[in-house]
């Protein structure tokens, strides 16, 4: 018998791409915006839930516990929505990490440098607050970057080029925090802290590379509030080893070759 010359079908293209269900490209961009939406709705609803001080939680140990708890709520509710849409993969890791050596090494400076900052003495009653600010700065970082670094990168990916997926996710993540506290500094820092963020997924080739900084740069503003002053130098330097971050990010998104 004549075998067939029918090529077998292919298999889907964005099978590991988030979200994985949803095969059209934009129709899958549109929905990473969307989950990037949610989540203020998401943490406005666990608010709701979880009694403890409002206003920003770095300034108390209630605050910081009540944002722990809330964070966490919605991590579970992330993790849901994103293992329905499918593409966990995409969301987790890079599928062609970086190999920049300067930026593994600005960002190791920049932690190691942030770190040091628990060589300040703190007051005397600092030991439960401190335990708090561990707690609720994972918990924020990994709700976070799971958000932004990651279902929102991996989505984008799917219709833009690299160096737009680095801009959109960094002024959204920028925008989502300069509308909840306001001011033009809010917005610069959280930019950058974005762009460092990308350059460590894209460097370490998963997102809990983006998960350490944020964590860290979280730390640093919580713990320099136990002390009497963080000295002038440490700050200085974890503030220009932190640009320096943000511009390697853009270097290496403009470096990265089109699917």
């Amino acid at each position: 018998m004549p075998i067939s010359s029918r090529p077998a079908p292919a298999a889907p293209r964005t099978g590991g791409v988030f979200p994985a269900r949803v095969h059209n490209d934009v129709a899958g961009a549109i929905t990473s915006v969307v989950v990037v939406v949610l989540l203020p709705v998401l943490l406005a609803l666990a608010a709701l839930v979880v009694p403890g001080p409002g206003g920003n939680p770095l300034t108390s140990t209630g605050g910081l516990l009540r944002q722990a708890s809330g964070d966490g709520i919605v991590l579970v509710v992330l993790v849901v929505l994103v293992s329905v849409l499918g593409g966990w993969r995409s969301v987790l890791v890079e599928d062609r990490p970086a190999r920049s050596w300067w930026g593994i090494t600005v960002l190791v400076a920049f932690v190691v440098v942030s770190a040091l900052v628990v060589l300040t003495p703190t007051r005397s009653d600092a030991s439960a607050y401190l335990g708090a600010l561990a707690l609720g700065t994972v918990a924020v970082a990994l709700v976070e970057e799971t958000v932004f670094r990651g279902a929102l990168v991996a989505g984008l990916r799917r219709v833009a080029p690299e160096w737009l997926v680095w801009l959109a996710t960094c002024l959204l993540f920028a925008l989502a925090h300069a509308l909840g506290s306001g001011g033009a500094f809010q917005l610069v820092t959280t930019f950058l802290l974005g762009s460092a963020c990308y350059l460590a997924r894209r460097v370490s080739g998963s997102l809990i590379g983006a998960v350490v900084v944020h964590a860290v740069y979280d730390a640093f503003l919580g713990y320099r509030t136990q002390t009497d002053g963080v000295p002038f130098l440490m700050s200085a330097a974890a503030t220009l080893l932190l640009l320096v971050a943000a511009v390697a990010g853009l270097v290496v998104a403009l470096r990265r070759p089109a699917r």
